[in-house]
């Protein structure tokens, strides 16, 4: 009779979430994931073909996460103010998650930012001053918005800048009104 296995997929795939989540990249080895299952590394070898098919799956966990997670969290009444402010908090509130994320460059860095550029291009299409926009013109006005955004999260989870939620609003809102004319705060 074959033995039952104990150990599935999805709680590998937990566990290395919860160790990027907590160590970053630098925690991300089949020795430590399995030292945190309390079991060997065949498991994980037996599930994944390797460690980047694990990290592929781990990438679609992630994005999961923040939109479901961090960029549902209503903070205003207003959506484009909402996706940018609850990107700071990201950073404010998991330094380690964030700085994984976006700083360690074992992801492809333009498939983490399509997270957000996809969240911000789906709120251009119901705002008011973006909707009749071209897809160009909304990429460079996310390029532009993001600029500040990102180097806000960025010195936020690095420590450079204190958070402070007034200040971060003025620096974003302030943002918005500069390459959006029509944006009323």
């Amino acid at each position: 009779m074959a033995r039952k296995k104990t150990i599935l997929k999805s709680q590998i795939l937990e566990t290395a979430y919860q160790v990027v989540k907590t160590e970053g990249f630098e925690g991300f080895t089949a020795r430590n994931i399995a030292k945190k299952m309390d079991c060997s590394t065949q498991p994980i070898y037996l599930e994944f073909k390797n460690m980047d098919d694990l990290k592929q799956e781990l990438v679609e966990k992630i994005k999961t996460y923040i939109d479901e997670t961090i960029y549902k969290n209503e903070r205003t009444e207003d959506p484009l103010l909402n996706m940018c402010l609850n990107y700071v908090y990201f950073a404010k509130n998991e330094p380690i998650f964030f700085k994984a994320l976006f700083f360690e460059s074992q992801l492809d860095p333009d498939q983490m930012h399509k997270i957000s550029l996809d969240m911000m291009m789906g709120i251009f299409k119901e705002l008011e001053g973006t909707k009749e926009l071209s897809k160009a013109e909304k990429t460079k006005l996310f390029k532009n918005i993001w600029i500040t955004v990102h180097g806000t999260a960025v010195l936020i989870a690095q420590g450079f800048l204190k958070f402070h939620e007034k200040d971060v609003m003025d620096y974003i809102e302030q943002t918005l009104k500069q390459h959006m004319p029509n944006y009323k705060a």
